[in-house]
């Protein structure tokens, strides 16, 4: 707090509207009149001396910055204690809210400053990623026999009945396509009109064609057809070497060219599959550029997986409780921000009407709240989920009972409605596993008086508007470009950067949702949540109880030894004791209770109920 007050000060000696002793009459209502609530300095006349203030800010210094919210219950406190004038208390509460309204203020432009400073670094993916010129095909480079070959796959991997993929992966498999074309074209000089999906994929048949072949024909045509797949399955296997080195990109960048291919690859061969009856998906390996294509995922993945995290999950994380107090610290940035817009529309004289904060500025900080929020008052869910929120689809407000979910226009009463997150077959990554899934948005109540549906609705009603979005998704982007116009669905970027950056501007760590998500299973590991609750929180998350334990779980060895190690103490403890004082035996071998002395049966009582307690939390020794 000490370095927030020096700055505040500073503040006030540089503004020229601060009246000629603001920097005394907030040294007066800190120093004076709260320091001494928190166990500082109290002064020993009724004005403070130089080193009186000296000592103050000293002990200011030791105050961590969270004691911030405290600071107006401590002020009454001291004014209590020396039973202050009423005017000279209204003088110096006055004082310390501006004080307070200072450093919220200066925590919210960084959080704004933090996420701007992001988007305006934004830059194409190639360039960030390969340091090269934009090589990759565009689509009015297409020729028409290409533009009709993409065509008919993106149909393909739409169809529910084929690959049955949602918009976004096709995307990503056109533009890995797109790269591997552009660089034939670009860089290898290969002719436009010679870029087909035929190039990238031979085809060659499975079997052969002619029926009025001979026994002998045709197992020798079979013979020289499997030959001829193999040859087409090293020609891919080389192409795609010759352009991994040229890309020099990383293994996931690798994996994806190769997942994209493989897709193109059962597109390319669908029709010789079902001539020759390949339906089920382990019989694809028949044929041979779809084998070896599956061997070069494979081997990337596995390569990801016994890879070193790029990024130290330590340097982008933080504990779940201090998580929850960003969140909380968003809030009174909000509120202040609210209480700032709605006193300037209330301004009189020549500047009556004009608002000198700007209501979209007000609508951006409550949205990075709401986007915070829905990862802190629920289990945190992943991007897409947040990021796709759809009122009327996904996000919908009504009662959810045992008869169905009833909106919130078939209510009698609008009181009993709640908010509901759903999502359907295609909404998350893994609905093909766990199906459709409700979530209730919990109302949750803030220490203001209000609840998450107050600032839910406010967001809905009065400052998404601002934005002027054509759609019906939740989150929208507050600032348009050369490409993209204000009010549009955020992507995964724009998203993870508004959580990022607030994290940054407020604990100074990056944390991404993705990594909330491992720091909520930690937490629950670390605090000992017992089975049920940790199976409940995985179908919360929509993952398996493995992936909980072998993906999320940052928990510190040492810490799950910790169990064990307290398990063998017990154990020890006994054995030594029974050395010297033998446990009294029944005939048939149990122990006589009755005659064991009170120390054994202090000691066994111990060791079972520390067994017990790890039973209930799902650890059997």
């Amino acid at each position: 707090l000490g370095e927030a007050f020096r700055a505040y000060s500073h503040a006030l000696t540089t503004n020229v509207e601060t009246v000629s002793n603001g920097v005394s009459l907030a040294r007066t209502a800190v120093l004076k009149f709260t320091v001494p609530g928190l166990n500082g300095p109290t002064p020993a006349g009724r004005r403070m001396t130089p080193a009186e203030q000296t000592a103050a800010l000293k002990f200011l210094d030791q105050v961590p910055i969270e004691a911030l919210s405290t600071l107006v219950e401590v002020q009454q406190r001291v004014f209590e204690t020396h039973q202050t004038a009423a005017e000279i208390c209204k003088t110096n509460r006055h004082q310390l809210r501006r004080f307070l309204d200072w450093v919220h203020e200066q925590q919210l432009a960084g959080v704004v400053a933090a996420a701007e400073a992001e988007e305006r670094q934004q830059t194409p993916t190639e360039k960030r990623v390969h340091h090269k010129a934009p090589y990759a095909l565009k689509e009015h480079q297409w020729t028409t026999a290409l533009k009709v070959d993409f065509q008919a796959f993106e149909a393909f991997c739409r169809a529910p009945t084929e690959m049955n993929l949602r918009l976004a992966t096709y995307d990503n498999f056109q533009r890995d396509l797109n790269r591997i074309l552009g660089w034939l074209y670009h860089i290898e000089g290969e002719a436009l009109e010679a870029l087909t999906f035929q190039r990238l994929i031979p085809l060659v048949p499975l079997v052969p064609q002619d029926a009025g072949l001979t026994a002998v024909e045709r197992y020798m045509e079979t013979l020289q057809l499997e030959d001829a797949g193999v040859e087409a399955a090293r020609t891919v296997s080389n192409l795609l070497d010759r352009y991994f080195d040229f890309h020099a990109n990383s293994l996931s960048s690798q994996r994806d060219v190769a997942h994209a291919l493989l897709a193109l690859a059962k597109f390319v061969y669908r029709d010789e599959m079902a001539r020759v009856g390949l339906t089920q998906d382990w019989e694809l390996n028949q044929v041979p550029v779809i084998r070896r294509l599956r061997q070069v995922y494979k081997e990337r993945l596995d390569a990801i997986n016994a890879a070193p995290p790029v990024i130290d999950h330590a340097s982008r994380s933080i504990p779940w409780q201090e998580a929850v107090g960003v969140w909380i610290q968003m809030r009174q940035i909000v509120d202040t921000a609210l209480a700032k817009y709605e006193q300037s529309r209330r301004i009189i004289g020549k500047n009556k009407g004009k608002p000198t904060r700007s209501p979209k500025r007000v609508g951006c900080y409550l949205q990075r709240f709401l986007i915070v929020g829905f990862f802190v008052i629920l289990p945190p869910d992943r991007n897409r989920t947040v990021r796709e929120l759809e009122m009327g689809r996904t996000l919908l407000r009504g009662q959810l009972t045992e008869g169905g979910f009833t909106p919130i226009e078939q209510l009698s009463s609008s009181a009993e409605a709640r908010w509901y997150i759903y999502l359907g077959l295609d909404d998350y990554k893994t609905s093909r596993f766990y199906g459709e899934s409700w979530m209730e948005v919990p109302d949750t109540p803030l220490s203001n008086g209000l609840s998450f549906y107050h600032y839910l609705e406010l967001w809905i009603q009065e400052y998404r508007p601002l934005f002027a979005p054509d759609h019906e998704v939740l989150f929208v982007t507050t600032k348009g470009g050369r490409t993209s116009k204000c009010g549009q669905p955020q992507n995964s970027h724009n998203l993870a950067q508004r959580v990022m950056a607030s994290f940054k501007a407020l604990v100074g760590v990056p944390v991404v949702p993705s990594a909330m998500r491992s720091m909520y299973v930690t937490f629950l590991k670390s605090t000992g949540a017992e089975a049920h609750e940790l199976e409940a929180a995985a179908v919360a998350m929509h993952h398996s109880r493995e992936m909980q334990d072998r993906v999320y779980d940052r928990q510190p060895k040492p810490e799950k030894i910790q169990p064990i190690l307290d398990f063998n103490l017990q154990l020890f403890e006994l054995v030594f004791v029974a050395e010297e004082q033998p446990l009294p035996l029944m005939e048939n071998g149990q122990i006589d209770f009755a005659a064991i002395t009170q120390e054994q049966r202090q000691l066994l009582q111990r060791g079972l109920e520390h067994e017990a307690k790890r039973r209930r939390r799902g650890i059997v020794a």
